[in-house]
């Protein structure tokens, strides 16, 4: 026993740490592992009674990138003065810098603890023994360095040349030698294949990716750590089909260095962002094109990129963003002739069908306000008008070329079904041997096959199912179909105009034929002024007008004003109500008549109110004047003898007082109140005034 051990050493613990720096160690390095957990024997020879051995800390690194619990519950026992010696094989096992080593000789000099390993025993209180302590760190850390340095060394240099020392992308399989192959699996070739045929046809990543989910096609996935060998078929996400268009390997080449980790300082150690950063193209490290047969060719690859990069949404006006479902056409084209931002898109309305622009300006500064609004529908109306004059001739060719494109997915699909219908039919037969092999008695593992058993003939009756409910579809256009789709090609505007032509398509046209259009407008000016750049170089101005106060799309029938005019004479506003409502006229907005919206209307159009018109009177105050019933002076008017008119079927009649003193209309009522009968028709029934 060494002469630095002394019995208040022996009083306490003698801590073991045990480490090894990698899962790989763990598994394979067993001699080395098992070293350090002699180190118990040792330290019962030297006399410590009570030995505790930490090894939380297996399979982690001491470069002091990672947590180590370990090496913080021996700092904790050391603190607290529990621990007579700490012991490892070597230094480099309790770390591999030199923070964490001085920490820990630091704290062994205050608590009066040994560190002990497989050289000798040191007292960190004793300058010799610190000296010596101090070499050994630093050596252990520079040894660590030396060993990156050479390992990364190497590891570039290997990487300069092509060969690729990495988990290949789904699709390829990496030879012995190193080389990027594709793999023979016809299905997931055809998978990838289909993937960029939809996002050229669809031109986005977001409606590839909807293609997939509503033709229920999965994707293959790698299993990891299986080298490529093992694949699972998963239904299409957008982070898998970014993931596939991203990718330079797909189009044959061998890159390396895309993406670069950050470093921190987070709670006083340093640490890597778990997120990675991608590098633009210019900064990656190793770029050899045409290093593989691909699945795209390179200027494919760099036009996909070029198209997801105008998909993104805009953040300064770089962009238009994708084409979405909203009803404003113009969306992501609009840009403010004053400030030069995109004008922004707002819906209104009961169902969000009313479309206008807007720009900001810069009122995210303190006391500015936007530029302009204007209305979308007339803009968006004239615009499609210029764009549609200017591509008519493109119409006959563009029908043809739709007709194709809808053959070639159908027969994408078809492939697709197919390829699928083999591997599960494949599948069946592999779980039928399996199957067969066991022993009927064991019926643990019997009942597991059967039901895989089922389950792959399940998948076959789906898969069955599915292409022959797309083998019934026509696989050609008939001559009708064609005639009218010609017709249809050659009028553009008629074709435009269809309610099966999707929104996406039209925004996806127009942004292939213009580039931008800036617009400008003022408070006083009559008209919007638009300057549409097309793409190719031409201009063309175009003026909308503005509409006029009070004249829009949802302002009431110019019938109902009329109405409502002469209604005032003789009803309340709930009485014009009803009367509008039992001819069948609405507001503007659809909705059906009630007095406070009959009183708003008048306030509109400057309409008085009932009972400020002297000189009218309706059939009861006619009665109650002339002292006979209404039946009465219903007679009257049917005969001829009271002159009165109705606005509208199911209005109250209108009576002028004067009329009442007329002689005939006397005599009548005369004879009326003594019981008599009311003379003949003298004057023919009472006009009625529509």
């Amino acid at each position: 026993m060494s002469d630095k051990i002394c019995p208040e050493h022996l009083q306490r613990a003698a801590y073991v740490y045990v480490r090894q720096s990698t899962l790989h160690q763990v598994r394979h390095h067993r001699e080395g592992q098992q070293r350090q957990y002699d180190l118990t024997q040792r330290a019962r020879q030297l006399g410590f009674a009570q030995v505790v051995v930490l090894d939380e800390d297996l399979g982690r690194s001491g470069s002091g990138l990672q947590e180590r619990p370990g090496f913080g519950r021996l700092l904790a026992a050391v603190c607290q003065g529990l621990a007579g010696a700490v012991l490892a094989l070597e230094a480099s096992r309790l770390a591999r810098n030199n923070r964490d080593w001085h920490h820990l000789v630091d704290l062994c000099a205050m608590s009066g603890t040994l560190l002990i390993d497989d050289d000798g025993v040191y007292d960190p209180k004793v300058l010799n023994d610190r000296l010596l302590l101090g070499l050994k760190g630093t050596m252990s850390e520079f040894e660590l360095g030396l060993m990156r340095q050479r390992a990364r060394q190497a590891y570039l240099q290997k990487v300069k040349r092509g060969e690729a020392m990495w988990e290949v992308p789904v699709g390829f399989v990496r030879s012995k030698d190193g080389r990027i192959e594709k793999t023979p699996d016809r299905q997931v070739q055809q998978a990838i294949e289909m993937v960029f045929a939809k996002f050229r046809q669809l031109g986005s990543a977001r409606q590839t990716l909807i293609w997939l989910r509503e033709e229920e096609l999965s994707l293959p996935h790698v299993r990891p750590g299986s080298a490529g060998q093992e694949l699972i078929w998963q239904g299409a996400s957008l982070s898998r089909v970014h993931q596939i268009l991203r990718n330079p390997c797909y189009a044959g080449a061998f890159a390396f260095g895309r993406t670069s980790t950050k470093t921190v300082l987070a709670e006083d150690r340093v640490r890597r962002c778990s997120s990675r950063k991608y590098r633009p193209q210019s900064e990656w490290q190793v770029l050899i094109v045409d290093h593989h047969v691909g699945y795209i060719t390179w200027t494919d690859y760099l036009e996909n990129r070029q198209i997801m990069a105008k998909n993104l949404a805009r953040r300064e006006g770089e962009s238009s963003g994708a084409a979405k479902k909203g009803a404003a056409l113009l969306s992501g084209l609009l840009r403010c002739g004053r400030c030069g931002r995109e004008l922004q898109v707002g819906y209104n309305g009961r169902h969000g069908e009313v479309i206008r622009y807007l720009c900001s300006g810069r009122r995210e500064e303190r006391g500015s306000g936007s530029c302009f609004s204007m209305g979308g529908l007339k803009v968006d109306q004239m615009v499609v008008e210029q764009m549609l004059e200017a591509i008519a001739p493109a119409g006959v060719e563009a029908a043809l070329q739709a007709s194709e494109v809808c053959a070639l997915a159908d027969q994408e699909k078809q492939k697709a079904l197919d390829l699928a219908l083999e591997r599960a039919r494949y599948e069946v037969q592999r779980a039928k041997r399996q199957f067969d092999l066991v022993d009927p008695e064991n019926r643990l593992v019997a009942r597991e096959l059967e039901a895989r058993w089922n389950n792959a003939l399940e998948q076959v009756r789906e898969l069955e199912r599915r292409v022959q409910a797309l083998t019934q579809i026509p696989p050609s256009l008939n001559p009708e179909q064609k005639r009218r789709l010609l017709d249809l090609g050659a009028d553009l505007a008629r074709l435009w105009q269809e309610a099966d032509t999707a929104v996406e398509l039209k925004k996806e046209i127009l942004r292939t034929v213009i580039e931008e259009i800036m617009a400008d407008s003022s408070p006083q000016a009559a008209e919007h002024r638009l300057q549409i750049h097309w793409a190719g170089g031409v201009h063309t101005e175009l003026v909308v007008p503005r509409n006029k106060s009070g004249l829009h799309r949802r302002r009431a029938d110019d019938k109902v004003i009329e109405l409502v005019a002469e209604l005032v004479k003789v009803c309340d506003d709930r009485a014009i109500a009803g009367v509008l409502n039992r001819l069948g006229y609405t507001t503007g907005q659809g909705n059906s008549w009630n007095g406070v919206r009959v009183s708003h209307f008048r306030h509109t159009h400057g309409l008085s109110a009932f009972g400020k018109r002297d000189g009218w009177l309706t059939l009861e105050e006619a009665a109650q004047t002339l002292g006979v019933s209404q039946t009465s002076i219903r007679a009257l008017i049917r005969k001829g003898i009271l002159p009165a008119k109705q606005v509208v079927s199911f209005a109250p009649w209108v009576i002028e007082r004067k009329d009442l003193e007329a002689s005939p209309v006397q005599t009548a009522v005369t004879a009326l109140k003594r019981g008599r009968h009311l003379p003949p028709t003298v004057a023919g029934q009472a006009e009625l005034t529509l």
